[in-house]
């Protein structure tokens, strides 16, 4: 099996030579790591597949974690697994963008947000939203319209999680004398007074 050798290898990114291959796993060379052996995944139903492919004396690439003292190396076959984590989350219908500018017009919030997955994303919500500079946002994506060319989505907005995070954190500092039955006791109280006030 091929692989394109251009600006792949770094101290964690290694093109490995295989030594051996069995139903444990494979043993694996290079010069900078030595020897050393990375297991399959139990149960994985690409470990087949991936071993018929492959056989000692070609180079793979391979993937080395730091974890703590010991180091996880992954080849393709547990790589897959990887990329479907990946790809599970580039997919989901909402994503948290961060807020680079707030605009408030004409009764509208214009909030202009970047998103690793969505990159640049522009919406507007009607009346005042509280958000600033630097917030994170839950958005949710919805296609509107698609063709065999492109695809529109609509953005709205699910929450600001920056002041929900700093709201309970307020909360539990304002609140810290009290245990958490105490604290949910008190809320609820309090809501009540506010409830039968009108």
């Amino acid at each position: 099996m091929a692989y394109e050798y251009n600006n792949y290898e770094d101290e964690n990114h290694q093109f490995s030579t295989i030594l051996s291959i069995d139903d444990s796993g494979v043993w694996l060379e290079n010069d900078l790591w030595g020897r050393f052996f990375t297991k399959r995944f139990d149960g994985s139903i690409y470990w087949d597949g991936w071993r018929q492919k492959h056989k000692p004396g070609d180079v793979i690439p391979v993937l080395r974690q730091k974890r703590g003292n010991t180091c996880v190396y992954m080849t393709g076959f547990d790589l897959h697994k990887t990329e479907e984590k990946l790809i599970d989350y580039i997919n989901r219908p909402q994503q948290e963008a961060f807020v680079k500018a707030v605009v408030y017009q004409d009764n509208n919030t214009y909030i202009d947000c970047w998103s690793p997955v969505w990159k640049k994303i522009e919406f507007q919500e009607p009346g005042y939203f509280s958000a600033k500079r630097g917030d994170t946002l839950i958005i949710e994506r919805k296609v509107i319209a698609q063709d065999n060319v492109s695809v529109t989505y609509k953005f709205n907005l699910v929450r600001n999680k920056t002041l929900e995070d700093e709201q309970t954190a307020w909360i539990n500092k304002t609140l810290s004398g009290f245990t958490d039955a105490e604290r949910n006791k008190l809320l609820l109280l309090s809501d009540d007074m506010r409830m039968n006030k009108k």
